[in-house]
């Protein structure tokens, strides 16, 4: 099945989600899912650790790229498919709210970038919604579920690691999907008119907020225990 070259400037209208279903069928989208899902797997055994109790992951990479790629339909499967294949030889127990967690970021993706104009701003609404309700919120909600323990405590330990890292990500990430852009394009594998770019301003913005977000992901990094004190010893 062909796909079609249009673009959106929102994903409410059903032209949209008949496009995004339509990637379930077709053979080239099902293959690039199967590949960057995969890939989603690797990345993820291999955190980058900052500190001995900070580590990041750049598999938000490989899940956003796919998103764009494949659409929100064909995205809920990628997220069910990543963390259930995922779980296997892992150390950690299976738990559904994680399945949910990884469904919703893949989907979050798909609703900012597939199909439409790729802006810095874009990418960061992405990123805030994915890093402090997803991460931050949801992610301390399963964690008090399984373990116990004060959910103030986790959720601002939680909200300060992905402030800091907000402005990075969505620095790398715009800069990333644009630098891809153009190739992929050329491969038919995104729409001609599809566009990836900074502003004049939002360029400014965001190389001024990623190198502030950088310093403060190295002043987490060094002193993470004694802000986890800190907020455990205010929130108790």
């Amino acid at each position: 099945m062909k796909k079609t070259q249009t673009l959106y400037p929102h994903p409410f209208s059903l032209a949209y989600w008949r496009d995004a279903a339509a990637e379930c069928k077709n053979l080239r989208s099902l293959s690039y899912a199967a590949f960057l899902c995969a890939l989603v797997i690797v990345i993820e055994k291999f955190n980058i650790p900052l500190s001995t109790s900070l580590q990041v992951s750049l598999s938000f990479f490989a899940v956003a790229l796919c998103s764009m790629l494949t659409g929100p339909v064909l995205a809920v499967v990628c997220g069910l498919l990543v963390d259930l294949v995922g779980a296997i030889g892992s150390p950690y127990p299976f738990f559904f709210g994680y399945t949910l967690t990884a469904i919703l970021t893949a989907v979050i993706y798909a609703l900012f970038l597939y199909r439409g104009k790729i802006s810095y701003t874009r990418v960061l609404l992405a990123e805030v919604i994915i890093n402090f309700f997803i991460n931050a919120f949801m992610g301390t909600f399963w964690r008090v579920f399984l373990y116990q323990g004060s959910f103030a405590v986790y959720f601002a330990m939680a909200f300060v690691k992905n402030l800091v890292l907000l402005a990075p990500e969505a620095f790398l990430l715009c800069s990333f999907l644009q630098v891809l852009s153009s190739p992929l394009k050329q491969l038919g594998v995104l729409p001609r008119d599809t566009q990836v770019c900074h502003t004049k301003h939002s360029l400014v913005f965001s190389c001024v907020a990623a190198a502030a977000g950088a310093v403060l992901v190295g002043f987490l990094a060094v002193y993470y225990v004694q802000v986890k004190e800190f907020l455990t010893q205010a929130l108790s």
